[in-house]
């Protein structure tokens, strides 16, 4: 066969692995200064990966709606399938106008700011197609901003931060070590990584799935 591809695959996939890192790293600081732990943030982010939120893009998004979820008391998968439906589809339906709506989430307030108009025309827009996912997202946005209904409220209290990134980030390194990240990646040591981590199973705990199948589903979407 014809070797080429052989030799540009090794830098495509250090290129992965590096956003993969930089991804983790981003959603370990997001559970350990917010209110939302890592199992939260990391199915939040898998979700998200899913519906096709870039790599890059993911982390802020999740504060974004976490900041919301948090607001609300509403789960924050919940928001995530809203988000990611709306996004996948382009455009926003009735239907998922009233699903924001029914969670408390003052959707029609910030699209009739958007479209200069009152707030019981919204629905109507709606109806004709004419509320895409940009200005979705820019609603989003503007409830979550420094001065909005939702900003910054799933910051956690700053006394039950400390230490708690070095202990998810010592976690975290350990699992990657164990899963061989500089050899054959998820997929392939899987099998391997499943016999080293029984014994250390009650420290790392169940969030070593959501983790694993988080890194998991990013790799595969970007390759």
């Amino acid at each position: 066969g014809d070797h080429r591809d052989l030799h540009s695959f090794p830098t495509r996939r250090s290129s992965d692995l590096e956003k993969a890192d930089a991804l983790m790293q981003q959603l370990i600081k997001t559970a350990a200064t917010t209110t939302f732990g890592m199992t939260d943030v990391a199915q939040g982010a898998k979700q998200l990966l899913a519906y096709g939120v870039q790599a890059d893009k993911v982390n802020e998004t999740l504060i974004r709606l976490g900041d919301i979820a948090a607001g609300l008391s509403i789960p924050l998968n919940d928001l995530a399938y809203l988000y990611g439906t709306t996004m996948v589809q382009g455009r926003l339906y009735t239907q998922d106008l009233n699903q924001f709506l029914g969670r408390g989430i003052p959707l029609t307030d910030e699209l009739a700011k958007q479209f200069g108009v009152a707030k019981d025309k919204v629905k109507d827009l709606v109806t004709e197609g004419k509320v895409g996912f940009p200005e979705v997202e820019k609603a989003i946005i503007a409830m979550t901003s420094e001065g909005g209904k939702f900003g910054g409220l799933m910051e956690a209290p700053i006394h039950t931060i400390t230490g708690q990134i070095s202990n998810i980030e010592d976690s975290i390194e350990q699992i990657f070590n164990e899963l061989g990240k500089k050899s054959e990646g998820v997929i392939f040591d899987f099998l391997d990584f499943t016999s080293k981590a029984i014994g250390n199973w009650e420290r790392i705990g169940k969030v070593l799935l959501v983790v694993i199948s988080t890194y998991g589903a990013y790799k595969a979407a970007v390759i």
